[in-house]
């Protein structure tokens, strides 16, 4: 499962876990290369289903006029509107599961 939400939040595992009913972790590096190969080393794009992940967004995101994401690598953002991230998740899941710094 994929858990999207903003940079400047931290996840609240608890929350998380609550939320979809079942035991997760934090995926380790070797995990996630193995799940991103044609990305960055580190890089997380979140578009789970171009993964066959399933996707949880953590409701703060709703709050963003626009949003900005790593594109699968380090050096480069992709820049949408809220609408459009919208439009990009609309399958996945939502809830509160993270807290702002």
């Amino acid at each position: 499962m994929l858990a999207i939400l903003p940079a400047s939040h931290h996840i609240r595992l608890s929350d998380l876990r609550s939320q979809i009913g079942k035991d997760v972790d934090l995926a380790d590096e070797m995990e996630i290369d193995r799940l991103f190969r044609d990305c960055a080393h580190g890089a997380v794009p979140p578009v789970g289903d171009c993964y066959g992940l399933d996707v949880i967004v953590d409701d703060s995101i709703q709050e963003q006029p626009e949003v900005y994401m790593e594109s699968g690598d380090h050096e480069t953002l992709l820049h949408m509107s809220q609408a459009q991230f919208a439009l990009l998740t609309a399958q996945a899941r939502h809830g509160r599961f993270s807290v702002h710094d």
